[in-house]
């Protein structure tokens, strides 16, 4: 038993044999030999700690991943609105700009059909980025 260990207690490092087997094993070999002993004992102690944590880590259960956030849910029976007012809206804003453009001097048809193009862009992209 190691010196701080409670009584019954297992110790977690390498076995007193395989202690005392590289230490025979390095005397028996030589200084030549001791950082080869070394090597392999630090290799076998190692594998027994990597094993030991596979043990231990397949006995705890993985928690379960993070919740996704998941987008606010309209309830049942309402309905978006916003692009039928934004539409709205485009029209209300297209008449008044519409009879200004034929009020100007010069090409009163690129006027009209810049204005509602791009009412009409307005409306397509805020369609496209609502879906």
């Amino acid at each position: 038993m190691l010196v701080g260990m409670p009584e019954g207690a297992e110790a977690e490092g390498p076995s007193m044999d395989d202690v005392a087997g590289s230490i025979a094993a390095r005397k028996a070999l030589g200084p030549d030999a001791e950082e080869a002993v070394i090597r392999a004992f630090l290799e076998r102690t190692g594998q027994q700690i990597d094993r030991r944590v596979d043990e231990r880590l397949g006995r705890v259960q993985p928690a379960p991943p993070p919740a996704v956030p998941q987008p606010p849910q309209q309830p049942h029976g309402s309905t978006d609105h916003t692009a039928f007012v934004l539409a709205i809206v485009s029209i209300g804003a297209g008449i008044p700009l519409t009879g200004i453009a034929t009020q100007l001097q010069g090409s009163t048809l690129i006027g009209i059909v810049l204005i509602w193009a791009g009412l009409v862009l307005i409306n397509v992209v805020y369609g496209m980025r609502r879906r």
